[in-house]
């Protein structure tokens, strides 16, 4: 047997069953007595509950900080030994002069674009309208913005037999969501809602943007693009896409404001403010959302890679395989009270792109987030968001003597 001890692996989450047992342990309480109304306070006591939300975070702020400095010794200073870490792997520090730097050179002067999107829906019974946009700003001003809206009706003028023109419209509204409440089942609000526009921002940042270095909100390869929504035209388009802005301009940063996974945020509260880890790569990040996807339908697009036609389902493996490894991901810290925030970025530029981070995050240190990212998101809130689409839609609905009738009471509650 060889003496040489195994590499150590970082522990990866596994789905678990909501037991009754799971529950008591997770909640100190067992379900039984928090189901039992007998249990629960009668009205509300408010001074005894802020003394026990107060004593539980204190403990927990103590409990997680005695963490802290043990994920920072026995993990994040050892990141590089790790079973499947990428090279370059490891905790780095930025210094006040690298932030002036970046400042300069990279952000203020206009070297960075960043775009960012919203989706406005207004959905009835009779219509809905999925109002989609998109805004690039720099430091140096607003580039540009782009809409498009969507229109979706279930009932079409027909002329054919009105029962069975009946019974499917009533199949087909069947197999949709409430309204105002999404069914994932539902591929086509889906990919109204989520693809098109995950496939806008980066569009714009590809095809409009003449800034050397490209910031985006969340993943470079967010899901709903690399299922197409279950399109495999939709896919097809979106690994291309993928492909010129990671394989062919590389100088990209993008931040997920809200990341599902705890490990990486667990290093990433073990770092010091302006300090960075990179963990591991986008291939290991999406590799089980993926793995074994499906597309039904025809494809009508040019499905060839590299001069060969391949399945769609091998579009997706061979992105992979082949591109995916490219992407390194790390957490980042730009504030002692801020969260760390995930970063996706090129390896062969990923310091540089963990130090624009960083620098436009430090702007709004009670956040800790880029703020580029925010102007982006509140120019795009302005133009498009803000209920305009509402007020639109139910305007003409009153002159077209409808009133409130076919929308839902939680749409038509007053504000």
């Amino acid at each position: 047997m060889s003496d040489v001890a195994p590499t150590p692996e970082l522990p990866v989450s596994r789905p678990s069953g909501a037991t009754s047992d799971a529950f008591q342990r997770c909640f100190g309480e067992p379900l039984d007595d928090v189901l039992n109304l007998a249990t629960w306070h009668a009205g509300e006591d408010m001074s005894r509950e802020y003394a026990r939300v107060s004593s539980l975070i204190a403990n927990a702020v103590k409990a997680e900080t005695a963490l802290e400095a043990r994920v920072r010794s026995l993990v994040v200073d050892k990141l590089h030994t790790f079973a499947g870490a990428p090279p370059g792997a490891g905790k780095y520090p930025v210094s006040v002069d690298e932030i002036r730097d970046v400042h300069r050179g990279l952000l203020f002067n206009g070297g960075t674009d960043c775009c960012d999107g919203t989706v406005d829906v207004h959905d009835s019974l009779a219509l809905t309208i999925y109002q989609i946009g998109v805004c690039l700003v720099s430091y140096a001003g607003n580039r540009g913005s782009w809409s498009q809206r969507l229109y979706r009706r279930d009932l079409h003028e027909g002329r054919g037999d009105p029962v069975t023109e009946t019974v499917a419209l009533l199949e087909a509204r069947a197999t949709r969501g409430g309204l105002n409440q999404p069914d994932r089942r539902d591929g086509l609000s889906e990919l109204a809602k989520r693809a098109v526009m995950s496939y806008a921002e980066i569009a714009v940042l590809v095809e409009h943007s003449t800034a050397l270095w490209k910031m985006g909100h969340g993943s470079p390869a967010p899901y709903q693009l690399l299922s197409g929504a279950g399109n495999p035209d939709v896919m097809i388009r979106s690994i291309r896409l993928l492909r010129r802005l990671i394989e062919d301009h590389k100088r990209f940063v993008f931040i997920a404001s809200e990341p599902s996974d705890r490990l990486y945020l667990t290093i990433g509260q073990a770092l010091h403010p302006c300090e960075y880890a990179i963990v591991g790569t986008l291939a290991q990040r999406i590799e089980r959302f993926v793995g074994g996807l499906q597309f039904s339908g025809r494809v009508t697009v040019d499905d060839t890679w590299g001069g060969k036609p391949m399945m769609p389902e091998l579009w997706v493996s061979r992105f992979l395989d082949e591109v995916a490894p490219q992407v390194l991901v790390g957490v980042f810290r730009a504030s002692p009270l801020a969260p760390p925030h995930m970063f996706y970025a090129h390896r062969e530029h990923v310091h540089t792109a963990a130090k624009i981070a960083i620098a436009d995050s430090v702007l709004m240190a009670d956040r800790g987030f880029p703020a580029l990212i925010d102007l982006a998101d509140r120019t795009c809130q302005s133009v498009y968001g803000g209920g305009s689409l509402r007020d639109i839609a139910t305007a003409a609905y009153a002159r077209a003597g409808a009133g409130l009738r076919y929308g839902s009471e939680r749409q038509n509650r007053p504000d």
